[in-house]
């Protein structure tokens, strides 16, 4: 059953837009978090002490997991402690600042909890089956949504007939939004299709890189569907996510992991590392720059969008200045978001619904490493960086050293790289950490890791033998 629900969690990961249960609170909104909540009562008590079952694997030594888990919630606590004060008498939009701290850190621990549970089935399954086949059809069902979701756009007289397809997956939005003719698919808008899209992305690919015979041009048929909605999709996450994912994919394929030659690649690492390492804090010194620019063409452009992003992504790095070594306190943005708000981001009609109105939505930071600075200062940005720089650096380390002793890449070498990268990429342009993908990636990178490790020393024993 477990194996089954998690095939349906994938399966439904593009399906953002739902009637959820309340209670839920972020997560309330998504299929997969309802069968992923489901997964871990299964599995939490009695699955667990099953002989034979998933605590076979559950009993042998965790890799890597328990020590990121650890240090991630280490960092958390380290925001919290200095702003303790602050935080409980922080209240704003019904909601206080300890209750918010505690939903935070409880959709955290809801993503340990999904790394764990894939940990284990991962050593269970084949990663064909467990991960790329739901991936697969995921993409299908989402064509084919797409396909009448697109012919209504186009022709009035098939409206009617995707409003009653999407009932039940549209809750609360419009399932034609007037002059926007963006595909969104199952999500609740384009940019959150896209971003999904970009995790599914790199299994796709190596499925495709992998296959033979007709599997090959299926593959390759979904490969080119899954493209052709990303385009569709016109979201600025897309361009950033496929861009980096791209210039990875080549870097891999011509440097690392060439095809028909070992060579030295390892030579190779500390240069590029160094490179991926810079890129950000690069990047925001350019954007330091030509800020005064950038605020007046997004002020006179027509784009609510954008100044809403800039406006809320520079308010959290002003409270990065103010506090840039633990922060405000983890997710605790939105409580101070009017005090470090700059006056021309209230030029945004949304600015200012968000923070005066009555709509009750949660003011949103638009970028992960926004988020993190304002909420947990430096020390989480540089967590959550090096995290995901370490983990795409290990799989590559080990799979070189994998393909010298065989002469073989394995399959999960590539997405699992690739993956890394979708986090780093997708945060720059996205706030939320509750993405299943985020966490699926950490299980499955940990479990890579481990048999790396198995293989190693089996190696050695053959050697010594």
């Amino acid at each position: 059953m477990i194996e089954k629900l998690f095939f349906l969690a994938l399966l439904c990961l593009p399906m953002t837009s739902i009637a959820g249960i309340p209670f839920l609170g972020e997560l309330q909104y998504e299929v997969s978090a309802h069968i992923f909540l489901a997964l871990l009562a299964l599995s939490f008590f009695p699955l667990m002490a099953m002989k034979g079952g998933l605590g076979s694997a559950s009993r042998d030594r965790v890799y890597g997991l328990p020590l990121i888990m650890m240090l991630m919630l280490s960092v958390m606590a380290l925001s919290f402690v200095p702003n303790f004060v602050t935080i409980r008498d922080s209240y704003f939009l019904g909601r206080t600042g300890l209750g918010k701290f505690a939903s935070a850190a409880v959709v955290i621990l809801y993503g340990f909890g999904i790394a764990f549970l894939t940990y284990h089935l991962a050593a269970k399954r084949g990663w064909d089956d467990l991960i790329v086949k739901p991936l697969a059809w995921s993409v299908l069902l989402c064509a084919l949504f797409s396909s009448f979701e697109m012919m209504a756009h186009w022709s009035g007289a098939m409206s009617g007939v995707f409003k009653l397809i999407s009932a039940p997956f549209y809750s609360g939005i419009d399932a034609l939004e007037s002059g926007d003719t963006r595909l969104r698919s199952f999500a609740f808008e384009p940019p959150d299709f896209a971003n999904t899209a970009g995790y599914i992305w790199p299994w796709l690919l190596a499925a495709l890189m992998a296959a033979r015979g007709s599997k090959r041009i299926l593959f390759a048929v979904l490969f080119f569907l899954l493209n052709v909605m990303i385009v569709l999709a016109e979201a600025r996450t897309s361009l950033v996510v496929m861009t980096g994912l791209v210039t990875v994919f080549i870097l891999l394929r011509v440097i690392f992991l060439p095809v028909h030659r070992l060579g030295n690649p390892e030579k190779m690492l500390a240069p590029v590392t160094w490179l991926f390492v810079l890129f950000f804090p690069l990047g925001i010194a350019v954007i330091a720059c030509f800020f005064n620019d950038l605020v007046f063409a997004v002020v006179a452009s027509d784009n609510v969008s954008n100044l809403s992003r800039l406006a809320s992504m520079t308010a959290a790095f002003k409270m990065f200045g103010e506090s840039p070594l633990y922060g405000f306190g983890f997710g605790q943005f939105g409580f101070h978001a009017a005090t470090f708000m700059p006056s021309w981001g209230y030029y945004s009609w949304e600015i200012q619904h968000w923070l005066f109105g009555s709509t009750g939505f949660w003011p949103a930071v638009y970028s992960v490493y926004a988020r993190f600075a304002a909420d947990m200062g430096i020390i989480g940005v540089v967590f959550w960086l090096g995290l995901w720089l370490w983990l795409a650096r290990a799989v590559l380390v080990e799979t070189i050293q994998y393909r010298i002793r065989t002469g073989e890449v394995p399959f999960a070498a590539y997405p699992l790289i690739l993956s890394c990268f979708v986090v780093l990429l997708a945060g720059i342009p996205c706030d939320s950490v509750r993405a299943p993908m985020i966490w699926v990636t950490l299980g499955l990178v940990c479990r890579y890791l481990a048999s790396m490790a198995a293989s190693r020393r089996v190696a050695a024993e053959a050697a010594s033998a």
